[in-house]
């Protein structure tokens, strides 16, 4: 029988963990010897039998523990590791029952517990050797209990490990290419600078050597010419115009301040970047704002600036600095590109995809500007060329993980549940592999919440969230997507408060307040409702879903009349909005208007899953 790892752990203490270790020795070890949780769990199976038969069958169980490991309690109040229906202990204690190999994995500095705070089955837990892992060291903690679990399974030699390293190494930095930002060159750009800077502090040097090296021709010039008066004068007086040049030049005032400026401008650049990738938003702003007043014709400073707007959600800003990095250098494809995501986000979608064009133009193989295009007409409506966008990025970049992320969004729109499933699952892997090498990621954090958001794994997706916003709590599209997650759960008021702060950080994010207004909708509040899909329209005039679902609450509130009129112009925005055709057909026919099954024929041509009336 293969060797399996079981990953015991409380969804209440430690998710975040445990769901990434869980990813992380699949890598390494292959899905099936894994088990984490009812996520594998056979449909119809008995819960508890089926856990006892896999611990049975593992060969090492991994206790993870967190800081409130044992602190969680039941409904009743009482520690729920004392309960004797508790599968945590239940697990535990059958392994230390058949001698299986049981290591604690202790998480961001948790202790071991006594074997006094123990029920009697798991006090031998308490003597078990632990393995410590941190998330600001993840990848270095995973190796390390890799590494033990290996020991364990017999595999003293680690033939696999470098394969695996190997393979990972060269994906990760292509993910982290595209993660850092929605261009993915941040990092890029960061070493460019830097290498900037550096030429900057030698020019001084530089000058002075061209003074050495023009008294060096000098000397040079009288030795060899020596017999020849002609050609020694012309060396002569050749070699004395640069040295008299070079002297010139280190006394001019003028080159001084411009070399100073020059270095001033590099550092500037340097440091606002650095501030950026550790999510210092205020200060890598203020930073490249100095390097624009130092010099305002430069496109880097605009185009590093609208990163950072981008990234804190605003997007008025960030397309204003755009608009400034693309005036100065019209040939910049990433400017074109990142324009495009901000445009989208702000759902004004024929500029984006006009942007995207140009991108695209400029350079063939620009895996941000295809998913981007793809994104722009999935919002129109149009899929099919949508997911011929996301295929053009994955062809161009097979690493490209937000392509596989939003295609497997819209797999799922369209119905087609398994290769929704399988981009969502290569998209975590892809993530994965990023933050096994950078932890602190807050971009892949994101995307992998929405992957498993999108799988309907939404503890997984709030622990991703949960991640982000601690490492940046001003990133506003974590906070939304936590929203989200929370409102698929039916936690409406944790969902209203997550997109409440969105809202705070970013008070022209349309999307959120869309979001927010679905929220009082499901909640009953339609008042609210109402004016939050109010705001979203008067901040996105063309946003065609927030109008619809303005739509549907004057429906739910017996007005068809408004209803109807909502629902005629998401569909002049979007002539391929299925739930707007089917919505309006339903309000008709509550008037008797007799082109509702008009409506809803069409409707379901369009898809066929989208109008059950």
């Amino acid at each position: 029988m293969a060797d399996k790892i079981f990953i015991n752990y409380r969804r209440e203490d430690s998710a975040a963990t445990a769901g990434r270790l869980h990813d992380r020795l699949v890598q390494v070890f292959g899905w099936k010897q894994v088990f984490m949780d009812v996520d594998q769990i056979p449909a119809g199976t008995d819960f508890a039998a089926h856990l006892n038969s896999q611990v049975a069958a593992c060969n090492v169980l991994l206790v993870v523990i967190g800081s409130h490991w044992l602190d969680v309690k039941d409904e009743a109040g009482q520690p729920r590791l004392h309960q004797p229906d508790d599968f945590v202990a239940i697990e535990i204690a059958a392994a230390l029952a058949r001698d299986i190999r049981v290591i604690p994995v202790l998480v961001d500095g948790a202790s071991i517990p006594k074997a006094s705070e123990l029920p009697d089955s798991l006090k031998p837990l308490a003597r078990r050797q632990a393995i410590e892992v941190r998330q600001l060291h993840f990848g270095r903690d995973a190796e390390a209990l890799i590494e033990r679990v290996r020991e364990a399974l017999g595999d003293k030699a680690g033939l696999g490990r470098w394969r695996v390293r190997a393979l990972a190494g060269a994906a990760a930095i292509a993910v982290l290419l595209l993660l850092i930002g929605v261009g993915g060159y941040a990092f890029v750009r960061h070493i460019l600078e830097q290498g900037v800077k550096q030429a900057e502090l030698k020019w001084e040097e530089e000058r002075r050597a061209a003074e050495a090296e023009a008294n060096r021709k000098v000397t040079e010039a009288a030795t060899k010419a020596e017999g020849e008066p002609q050609a020694k004068a012309a060396q002569e007086a050749e070699a004395s115009r640069k040295l008299e040049e070079a002297k010139k030049q280190q006394a001019s005032p003028k080159a001084e301040q411009e070399a100073a400026q020059r270095a001033q401008y590099s550092a500037l650049i340097s440091q606002g970047t650095a501030n950026a990738k550790n999510y210092a938003d205020d200060k890598a702003i203020a930073a490249f704002s100095e390097a624009i007043r130092l010099d305002p014709n430069a496109a880097t400073a605009f185009y590093e600036r609208a990163n950072v707007y981008r990234n804190r959600s605003d997007f008025v800003r960030a397309i204003a600095d755009y608009n400034e990095a693309i005036r100065i250098d019209p040939k910049n494809a990433s400017a074109f590109s990142e324009r495009c995501s901000a445009y989208w986000n702000i759902t004004d979608l024929d500029k984006a995809i006009a942007d995207c064009n140009e991108a695209i133009r400029l350079d063939s193989k620009n895996a941000s500007a295809f998913t981007d295009r793809g994104i722009a007409f999935a919002n129109k409506g149009a899929f099919d060329q949508a997911i011929n966008d996301y295929d053009s990025a994955i062809s161009g970049d097979p690493k490209y993980a937000r392509a596989f992320l939003v295609r497997g969004i819209d797999f799922q729109r369209t119905g087609d549940r398994d290769r929704s499933l399988a981009d969502y699952n290569e998209a975590i892997r892809l993530v994965n592999e990023a933050l096994s090498f950078d932890p602190n990621d807050v971009r892949a954090l994101v995307v992998r919440g929405a992957a498993y958001g999108g799988k309907g794994d939404y503890d997984r997706a709030i622990a991703d969230y949960n991640e982000a916003i601690r490492l940046n709590p001003n990133f506003a599209i974590a906070f939304n997507g936590r929203g989200f997650a929370y409102q698929n759960k039916g936690d409406y008021d944790r969902a209203i408060a997550d997109y409440n702060e969105a809202i705070r950080l970013n008070p022209n994010f349309a999307i959120a307040f869309n979001d927010r207004g679905n929220a009082y909708r499901s909640k009953g509040d339609n008042d609210r409702a109402i004016a939050d899909f109010n705001e979203a329209i008067r901040l996105s005039p063309n946003y065609a879903l927030a109008i619809a679902n303005r739509g549907l609450v004057y429906q739910n509130k017996g007005d068809y009349a408004r209803a109807i009129a909502d629902y005629n112009e998401a569909i002049r925005l979007n002539p391929n909005f299925a739930i707007a055709f089917c919505n309006r057909g339903f309000s008709k026919s509550k008037i008797n208007d007799r082109s509702a099954s008009e409506d809803i024929a069409k409707a379901r041509q369009l898809n066929a899953s989208s109008c059950r009336l």
